[in-house]
């Protein structure tokens, strides 16, 4: 049996070319193109708007590898500080990317070789002690100043050998630490970029105009691909792509029945139900959802209520 509906399909598109020609159609097609680029445009000029004014904060300084920041925060102790172990391992060996000036050294870090022995320990507790993993390589490193005798400057100098070293070390830690907003423990979420867009609160909503709409969180903007790291140890709740609300979204699981969202975010790097430390890296700021332009979300609630997330940032 003949197909009609396709007979009569072919007809019309037979017709319209007829009707409008190979030139016309192609002029539809370039007008069609100039309006999508037209589109993305608004867009880019949309999420810049969104940034005019802002000051972005000198952060280059601040090259802590985002895969080894959770580890240095959870080696701290009350003898050393995260920054002191990650501003050794930048001085001696940039992050296992350069070679120690040393030859009596372990591993990729860098680690003397005649400490090593002695305060070298599992840092992942997976069985094994490996100088070239980095858990075993900076807990070991966090072990060493807890149970050294010295004072911190001489266990410092002891480690390295090299007076100009520690100077370099004390003032990259110095760096380090002033980079990273944690009081009472808990980490902002976007290292370098402080400034706030939206309080918690009352406010004029963005989108509607409608005054008096209540904003459960705060809003910290940020170029788009800028990393989010998560604010405290947790598990991940949920994991949501959406073209609405909050668009793509995070939502981890900490003490205290304490939850943190992390919204309009560009792109997402954990999975549901995985474990997070301190200070990885989850996902990118955005502008997904509801949204005017590239910034972080940030929720925190506890037993199911809202409160500002300023309370433990408020002190800095």
């Amino acid at each position: 049996m003949m197909d009609i509906s396709g007979l009569i399909k072919k007809k019309v598109v037979l017709w319209l070319i007829g009707s409008f020609g190979v030139v016309g159609i192609a002029i539809v097609l370039v007008v069609l193109l100039l309006v999508f680029v037209l589109i993305g445009s608004l867009v880019s000029i949309r999420d810049s708007s969104a940034l005019e004014g802002i000051k972005v904060p000198a952060n280059t300084m601040f090259d802590v590898p985002s895969s080894l920041l959770p580890i240095y925060l959870q080696a701290e102790n009350d003898a050393v500080s995260w920054g002191r172990l990650a501003a050794i391992h930048k001085v001696m060996t940039n992050f296992g990317t350069e070679p120690t000036r040393r030859i009596d050294t372990l591993g990729t870090l860098g680690f003397p070789r005649f400490l090593w022995e002695r305060y070298k320990t599992d840092g992942d507790r997976d069985g094994r002690v490996d100088p070239d993993n980095p858990y075993d390589a900076i807990l070991s490193l966090a072990h060493y100043f807890r149970l050294s005798t010295l004072d911190k400057d001489a266990a410092l100098e002891n480690l390295l050998l090299n007076a100009e070293e520690a100077s370099l070390v004390r003032i990259k830690e110095s760096e380090y630490v002033s980079a990273l907003i944690m009081p009472q423990n808990w980490l902002w979420p976007v290292t370098g970029y402080l400034r706030l867009s939206s309080p918690y609160g009352f406010r004029i909503d963005p989108i509607t105009g409608i005054a008096g709409t209540f904003h459960n969180g705060i809003d910290i903007p940020a170029p788009r691909g800028t990393p989010v790291v998560v604010i405290q140890d947790g598990k991940v709740l949920e994991v949501t792509s959406s073209s609405s609300g909050y668009g793509k979204l995070i939502r981890v699981q900490h003490d205290s029945g304490i939850q943190s969202l992390y919204g309009h975010l560009s792109k997402i790097g954990v999975k549901r139900g995985q474990q997070v430390l301190r200070g990885a890296v989850i996902g990118w700021v955005g502008s997904t959802g509801k949204s005017t332009g590239p910034h972080l979300h940030l929720t925190l609630t506890q037993n199911g209520q809202s409160f500002d997330p300023l309370i433990f940032w408020m002190e800095q």
